[in-house]
């Protein structure tokens, strides 16, 4: 596995990947300019919680180049309740170009229209989420979260993956473990999150018109600290890294190869130095399909009790009790 400690240029002067590999923070140099196949640019910012191992809140902003997505959901794991609310249109230029470059600096992010606003503010200390929309019967949705756990020691999984077509690439930052508080409203559903797990994932890339990737994370406390764990494989070529890791106490741990079985309605997954084990007990499958304009994306987001165990660098054993995660099986055309 090829290792990014020093920080570098993500491509070249041709608009190719200039060295694939991972890092535990941000030291790629995303410059949109750089990027030749503009018209393929896919950006996304897309933030989870769950919270009291049962309710999961959603946020995304993103674009991929012609169209944008402003959405926000809830889900209630246990009934299957869900609802949905957003805009999905026609890119406006102001939205691409505002789309930041480095997920660990200072920014904002934000989409204004007459019914909707959305504002992703990102300090050193906090991140503050909010959403808001309004229709003709009054506030439709509302949300507020703060998120917490924020240090430059704290250890990420970012990952540089290219394709076999010059051009394409894939930026990926994913960041575990953040503590939240706040509220969420989207109509009836309606609550209040105290200590929930958050994730950012936070993509950038050109890409094929067509992918299919395997997709799993999640979150919770295991003997006072800040566990969290993030797989994934289908996407692009990983002869150089897989995002492959596992968090503890703000430390990552780089795994190679994780297989998924499946066992029944259940999963089992493990790498292949049994550092990472877990069966997975299925309870929610939040299936999801969007087509429009060129867009036929369909996703199987498969929430589960997981229960097993890591395995640090120093060889000792930490047992994680049963919590809250998903894997998911995206068939992707955008």
């Amino acid at each position: 596995m090829n290792e990014i400690t020093k920080a570098q240029h993500l491509l070249d002067k041709k608009g190719n990947l200039a060295v694939a590999g991972y890092a535990r923070h941000m030291n790629f140099i995303y410059d949109k300019k750089a990027v030749k196949k503009q018209l393929r640019l896919k950006e996304w910012d897309f933030y989870q919680i769950h919270f009291d191992d049962r309710y999961v809140v959603q946020l995304t902003l993103g674009h991929v180049s012609y169209a944008m997505q402003v959405a926000a959901t809830v889900m209630d794991l246990a009934t299957g309740e869900k609802r949905s609310t957003g805009k999905l249109a026609l890119v406006e230029p102001s939205f691409k170009k505002n789309m930041p470059t480095n997920p660990e600096v200072a920014h904002t992010l934000q989409y204004f229209s007459k019914d909707l606003h959305v504002e992703f503010l990102v300090t050193d200390k906090y991140r503050r989420l909010s959403f808001t929309q309004t229709d003709i019967h009054g506030v439709k949705a509302e949300i507020n979260l703060l998120l917490t756990n924020i240090s430059n020691a704290k250890e990420k999984m970012v990952i540089a993956t290219p394709f076999f077509k010059k051009g394409q690439f894939y930026l990926n930052y994913k960041e575990n473990c953040f503590v939240v508080n706040g509220t969420c409203r989207i109509e009836d559903m309606c609550y209040d999150i105290k200590d929930g797990f958050g994730l950012l994932d936070w993509g950038r890339g050109v890409w094929p018109y067509r992918h299919v990737w395997t997709w799993g994370n999640g979150g919770t406390m295991v003997n006072g600290k800040h566990f969290g764990f993030n797989i994934g494989w289908g996407f692009g070529n990983t002869e150089a890294a897989t995002e492959n890791m596992f968090f503890y106490d703000n430390k990552a741990y780089k795994l190679g190869t994780v297989t998924e079985t499946r066992v029944g309605n259940n999963f089992h997954y493990e790498d292949n130095a049994k550092r990472f084990v877990f069966d997975v007990e299925l309870i929610y499958d939040n299936f999801t399909k969007t087509q429009a304009l060129w867009v036929n994306n369909k996703c199987h987001q498969v929430f589960g009790k997981w229960r097993g165990h890591v395995v640090l660098d120093d060889g000792k054993k930490i047992k994680i009790p049963p919590f809250v995660a998903f894997c998911e099986h995206a068939d992707n055309k955008w």
